[in-house]
């Protein structure tokens, strides 16, 4: 099974009144889907293993406010606000073409047990998106797009809130941007 591609941020002095507003700030500078703009917001209590306080469906133009002030009231520091979405990127099916991919934005309060301690996580989707593809002919160009669109959110994201440190890693643990560069250097 393909591993996933994640991108965790650790933030500065973030309390938890202000939770809301950075999973706003988040979604505002995220480059959602336009051919697939569904979304599922869900709200989850203690850790992964615990059923959403909420869980609810937008499927029309995405209102990052709405979003916002629909966890609003689920404001405490065990918390966690999850959005699984869409956003473009370059996929091989036979031939290059620009789809929607899926993807899942975490926000976690600083109490919630998240995966490596961080206060933002993204599943950007499978990591093959984003690596050279041996069977899909002329792939270094898309893959390239690809990473640039990564490289532009968290950017953005730098831009907007207070990153203390970013990782950028693969279910298997390593370290992404090592393995791209042993690539490059093949």
């Amino acid at each position: 099974m393909p591993d996933h591609l994640h991108l965790s941020l650790w933030l500065r002095g973030v309390p938890t009144l202000l939770l809301p507003a950075t999973f706003k700030k988040v979604l505002d500078e995220f480059p959602f889907s336009k051919l697939r703009p569904e979304v599922t917001l869900r709200v989850l209590a203690l850790d992964f293993t615990e059923p959403p306080l909420l869980e609810k469906e937008f499927d029309s133009a995405l209102d990052t406010g709405e979003l916002a002030s629909s966890a609003q009231d689920f404001l405490h520091e065990d918390a966690a606000f999850e959005l699984e979405a869409h956003w473009e990127l370059w996929r091989w099916d036979g031939e290059w073409s620009l789809k929607p991919s899926p993807v899942i934005l975490d926000v976690y309060g600083p109490q919630f047990d998240s995966p490596t301690g961080e206060h933002v996580k993204l599943d950007l989707g499978l990591e093959d998106l984003f690596l050279p593809e041996e069977n899909a002919p002329a792939s270094l160009r898309p893959v390239q797009s690809n990473l640039r669109s990564v490289l532009r959110l968290i950017s953005d994201l730098e831009g907007v809130l207070t990153v203390e440190k970013k990782m950028l890693w693969s279910d298997s643990g390593e370290d992404f941007l090592e393995r791209l560069t042993m690539l490059q250097g093949t």
